[in-house]
């Protein structure tokens, strides 16, 4: 990667940002302003975009990281099978409460009370007694009536709906595939252009997970990219232990989880999600709505502001950002306001020292590695030292220290650009692509003192832990040096 520009050069930071792409910022000087403001990993919604735009999009954001050099991640995030409503007139239309309406397969003519949608089989699946959520939740069904032709339904909070709004089906079990024919077509599209995460949307069970992973499997890429499981659905959080044995991160969807489940509890869901996935030390991303105001105002309300705040208490390593800045007046401005609260945020996170794994949990590292990691926070800690450094192929020693929590920066050095890439949502975690970590110990910690003296966070008496391999041909010969710059 090219010499940095301190005009442009990104502080070290701990908690990750994620900014949705959209018309309000896929041209390429708003995704650079975007990433000198802050952005981590650049989300682009395959529900939204033709293939050729997003192409140029992916070309722009990897020619941006090379300017900037450093490393920014790009997620693929899959439609799924959402469910949408279907043709309505122009004025939408309106459900009073005990009004009765008819889902049907196909509507007749002049037919109001008849309502289609985009998912074949909803009569098949739907049960009397089943609740239907429409609008996002604004307008609420259940059904009375099941024929083999219709489903009859009893409105139990009026509101209005239009053409493709989103049908939510809490606590039925669907027979549609997690992957529809166009999540397909879209994953062969993030594998050819290397995007380094795929977000599985709408997931029901670790068994959704299993068969993506399965078709990244087939594709026999050097570096396949990790799976992000959007868990925004009630069967999700119940199978939310086995999901985290398959995914490599997750992402807490509170739009549709809101909808699913009773909206008081979703701040609860929330902190349990993160709470799990920080004891099993995958990666969480907290996403929906955070400065939802900002799409139109300057600045966001202080519910938005406690919002982010808590989200990084929690333990999220990266909050996202969606309609602000896909479709938000001020993009640059949002993701600015996000990096000044997560920075405050960070103050107060505190640090975790509890053992990684539970019995029969999957291990997201070798035991060697966790014990060498957690030596080396502690050895930092009592130091008082100003860097971490590690030394890592594929990022997950890096992992292993960020799931810690130190209040110490850390540097992973990679000589692999799709590791250093993924790196860029590690909450903490500072990633720099270099083949010095074929070197001695010494050559690495060389390397690293240059480069902290050039942005400014080492100097003179600086304390640095690295945490590296003694034999890079062979796993688990983990090592710690402590080195003092003169």
């Amino acid at each position: 990667m090219s010499p940095r520009d301190a005009s442009t050069e990104k502080p070290l930071v701990k908690t990750k940002i994620v900014a949705t792409v959209g018309p309000a910022s896929s041209k390429r000087e708003q995704l650079k302003a975007l990433a000198v403001a802050g952005v981590d990993l650049f989300r682009l919604n395959f529900a939204h975009g033709e293939h050729q735009v997003l192409e140029g999009i992916v070309r722009s954001v990897r020619e941006i990281a090379r300017e900037l050099g450093r490393p920014i991640g790009i997620l693929a995030d899959l439609a799924g099978p959402k469910i949408r409503l279907g043709d309505l007139p122009d004025d939408g239309l309106c459900i009073i409460e005990g009004g009765r309406v008819e889902f049907v397969r196909k509507a007749a003519p002049g037919q109001l009370h008849q309502l289609t949608c985009t998912y074949e089989r909803l009569i098949d699946d739907l049960n009397v007694g089943d609740r239907v959520l429409l609008a996002d939740g604004m307008v609420s069904l259940r059904v009375v009536e099941k024929h083999a032709d219709r489903a009859v339904c009893v409105c139990e909070q009026p509101g209005c709906v239009r053409t493709r709004q989103g049908v939510n089906l809490p606590g039925v079990s669907l027979s549609t595939p997690s992957l529809t024919a166009k999540d397909r077509d879209d994953l062969a599209f993030a594998l050819h252009h290397g995007l380094d995460y795929i977000g599985l949307s709408f997931v029901r069970s670790a068994q959704d997970v299993r068969e993506l992973k399965q078709l990244i499997t087939d594709a026999k890429m050097e570096n396949p990219p990790h799976v992000v499981a959007k868990i925004e659905k009630l069967e999700a959080v119940g199978d939310l232990d086995r999901i985290l044995d398959e995914t490599d991160a997750v992402m807490v969807a509170r739009g549709d989880l809101g909808v699913e489940s009773d909206i008081a509890k979703v701040p609860i869901l929330q902190k349990r999600i993160i709470r799990l996935c920080n004891r099993r030390r995958v990666p969480v991303i907290t996403a929906t709505q955070m400065l939802e105001s900002m799409q139109t105002s300057e600045l966001p309300t202080r519910a938005e502001a406690t919002d982010v705040c808590n989200a990084v208490l929690d333990g999220s390593d990266a909050v996202m950002l969606s309609g602000e800045t896909a479709i938000g007046a001020h993009p640059k401005r949002v993701v600015s306001m996000m990096s000044r609260i997560v920075r405050e945020a960070e103050r107060l996170v505190v640090p975790h020292m509890e053992p990684p794994h539970a019995e029969g949990e999957r291990h997201r590292a070798l035991l060697v590695t966790e014990a060498v990691t957690l030596g080396a926070v502690a050895a930092a800690r009592h130091l008082d030292a100003d860097l971490i450094v590690v030394a890592t192929h594929s990022g997950r020693t890096a992992l292993s220290v960020s799931k810690q929590r130190s209040q110490i920066p850390i540097v992973a050095l990679t000589d692999r650009v799709e590791s250093a890439q993924r790196m860029a949502l590690y909450w903490g975690v500072t990633p720099l692509v270099t083949n010095v970590v074929h070197e001695s110990p010494q050559k690495m910690l060389d390397h690293v003192v240059n480069w902290g003296r050039d942005a400014g966070v080492l100097h003179s008496g600086s304390r640095i832990v690295l945490v590296g391999l003694s034999n890079w041909s062979t796993d688990g010969h983990d090592l710690m040096l402590v080195h003092a710059i003169p």
